[in-house]
């Protein structure tokens, strides 16, 4: 018996070295489990400039007004409402102007007086021009009509002077179109009172047929454009095409946003998505790209403490790289140096990434 518990211990003792031994045979362990890989989405730097600049811009009309009665008083009545089709010169919206009205009708009298006086008066000299010649009358009584005369001849002046006055106040109460356009909005009501100081604004309205494109391009491309060059873009969101004619490229640099100021027309015939405000897509243009010239998503790249990066990947590892670039529009910059055409670049920023971690690149 004891002989068989003896040969028993050896057995065991004999397999725990065999497990221990050349792998042939396994015993349960704690063995740490393996870092699990980072799924990332790559992108590789773009060398066609043409597919990537684009700038979100705006339709405006280039000719657009809010208008305010030129006179204080109380709005009588509106002649047009919004979406109304109006010529240059239409009555848009009437105060009540029964007070300048008045005037108008005392000055028209005042200017009838005036007129009728200086006629008396001329009457008067030359009748007395025609005795001084035939020595019936003095010198002295034919100056003295000259100058009454000239008074009268002034006093009628004046009368006519204050009657367009009047009649220019009267004018003032009511608001008429500016130029050939489409009424946008009506902020006020019939019965509302309005002032001039401050204006009140009344209606709004835009010439349809001057849309043109406005666009803040980033200085760093602004010079892919020249007035005349035609743009290729499209109505956000619908993705409706169309084109348009640089005619203005701006002088300044906003000190904020980096950007110049560039308004194109409208091309072709318009469609319905074509209206004032609308946003549009434009591309920008494509100048002759270099190997040198790779382009990325803004996003892609990473500044800390002044310094600018991205994440390459490289055999499923994530490696850290200092790049150099330049900013083209918000959402793409152009590579100087740092990473070539063929280097993959996390997409999103990498972040909780680290230099060496393992990553999984995500279709």
């Amino acid at each position: 018996m004891r002989n068989r518990s003896l040969l028993r211990s050896l057995v065991v003792a004999l397999s725990a070295v065999a497990c221990g031994n050349g792998g042939r045979a396994t015993l349960p362990t704690d063995a740490p489990a393996s870092a699990t890989a980072v799924g990332v989405r790559v992108v590789t730097p773009v060398s066609d400039s043409g597919a990537v600049l684009r700038a979100t811009g705006e339709v405006r009309a280039r000719h657009e007004a809010v208008l305010s009665a030129e006179a204080s008083g109380r709005i009588q009545r509106f002649a047009v409402d919004v979406g109304s089709r109006v010529r240059k010169g239409e009555v848009l919206m009437e105060l009540d102007a029964s007070g300048a009205r008045i005037q108008v009708e005392q000055a028209r009298a005042a200017k009838a007086a005036a007129e009728a006086a200086h006629r008396s008066v001329s009457a008067d000299l030359k009748r007395t021009e025609a005795l001084v010649r035939g020595g019936a009358a003095a010198d002295a009584t034919l100056e003295k009509l000259q100058i009454a005369e000239e008074q009268a001849a002034a006093n009628a002046q004046q009368a006519a002077a204050a009657l367009a006055a009047a009649e220019d106040q009267l004018a003032k109460n009511t608001v008429r179109a500016p130029f050939d356009g489409v009424v946008t909005a009506r902020m006020k009501s019939a019965g509302e009172y309005v002032a001039t100081m401050p204006p009140t604004p009344v209606l709004s309205m835009v010439d349809l047929s001057t849309l043109e494109v406005r666009v803040s391009v980033p200085e760093t491309v602004v010079e892919l454009l020249a007035p005349g060059d035609d743009l290729a873009a499209a109505v956000n969101p619908s993705g409706k095409p169309f084109r348009a004619r640089v005619r203005t490229i701006g002088a300044v640099v906003d000190a904020s946003a980096r950007t110049v100021d560039v308004r194109a027309d409208l091309m072709g015939p318009l469609f319905r998505e074509l209206r004032p405000g609308a946003i549009v897509e434009v591309r920008l243009g494509a100048p002759a790209a270099g190997p040198s010239q790779l382009f990325l998503p803004a996003e892609a790249v990473q500044h800390t403490d002044g310094k600018t990066w991205v994440w390459t990947v490289s055999s499923d590892t994530a490696r850290r790289r200092a790049v150099e670039v330049q900013q083209l529009t918000p959402g793409t910059v152009r590579v100087l140096s740092g990473i070539g055409a063929s280097d993959r670049v996390v997409a999103d920023g990498g972040a909780g990434l680290a230099d060496g971690a393992r990553v999984h690149v995500q279709e």
